[in-house]
């Protein structure tokens, strides 16, 4: 089974951390979220996955040689949006495929959900998690009865879903298009589509604080995942110089930097190739052209 990694949005919540990184090649601790959930998909039984990008394609693209032989990369001319984005990989997504959100970490057991979809042969399987937004109503055999806007944490859509080949036929005709809108179309055609309420460590990257919420989860010890091995709460990669001692809560120096002795850092996020010569910093993302306080 071939999936579908969605990595062409300009990040615009994330900014201005992603006007200098793409979010694909954001740092996890001591992972790039792209190469995290590549591995995790092909840990999962993916054979090749395809990527769809736009913001700063050079840069992903050049990483993403490491993955030459088990990765289809499609540049798109303008944004096509989370649906629109399946119109160029219908080719290399002949069979059943996932569909994976570019922007969210989990531990999923994906195997189950392929499993659940082949025996029931659905236009598609989402998987939910108990959050706010679109929500939707799931009947007793799982299957989706309706979609509406929701005004607390009901059953939205997780970012993750397996797709049979039909639902190209539910794409809407025109160039640009929400992946909901693809939802929408399934369900008024009244073709089977289901959703499974999933229990899973699960995050969305979609903002400053959601970034530096899985950084203090991980490196805290609250949550862990599979691959990522993480020993202490003060990460400094190899390749930075470090002088100060004063760290507290979790600390992550990322490649590249270079922190002076009278620098205090208490449970923030220093971005690859920042140069920090003074200040206390608590609670921050920091790099040389900004520092945000995250919580």
């Amino acid at each position: 089974m071939n999936a579908l990694i969605l990595s062409a949005g300009l990040g615009e919540r994330m900014r201005p951390i992603t006007e200098s990184i793409p979010k694909p090649l954001l740092p996890l601790v001591n992972e790039r979220l792209i190469d995290f959930n590549i591995k995790y998909l092909f840990r999962n039984g993916v054979y090749k996955v395809g990527v769809n990008l736009f913001h700063k394609h050079e840069i992903i693209k050049k990483h993403l040689t490491q993955y030459s032989d088990r990765t289809h990369i499609v540049v798109e001319k303008e944004l096509l949006g989370t649906g629109g984005a399946l119109f160029n990989f219908q080719d290399f997504l002949k069979d059943d495929f996932i569909l994976y959100s570019g922007d969210v970490v989990s531990d999923l057991k994906l195997q189950e959900v392929v499993e659940f979809h082949k025996e029931h042969k659905p236009v598609a399987t989402l998987v939910l998690t108990k959050n706010q937004g679109i929500e939707f109503e799931i009947g007793k055999d799982n299957r989706i009865e309706r979609m509406f806007w929701g005004d607390g944490f009901g059953h939205t859509f997780a970012g993750i879903a397996v797709f049979s080949r039909k639902v190209f036929s539910f794409l809407p005709q025109k160039m640009t298009f929400s992946i909901v809108d693809i939802f929408r179309n399934i369900l008024q055609s009244k073709a089977p589509i289901m959703g499974l309420p999933a229990v899973m460590r699960w995050y969305n990257i979609n903002s400053p604080y959601a970034y530096w919420r899985i950084h203090h989860d991980l490196l805290q010890g609250v949550t862990e995942f599979e691959g990522m091995l993480l020993s202490s709460p003060i990460h400094i990669a190899p390749s930075s110089k470090v002088q100060t001692e004063s760290m507290k809560g979790f600390v992550s120096i990322n490649e590249g930097c270079i922190i002076a002795k009278g620098v205090y850092l208490e449970n923030t996020i220093v971005l690859p190739r920042s140069r920090i010569t003074k200040g206390n910093y608590h609670n921050c993302i920091l790099s040389n052209n900004f520092r945000i306080t995250a919580a």
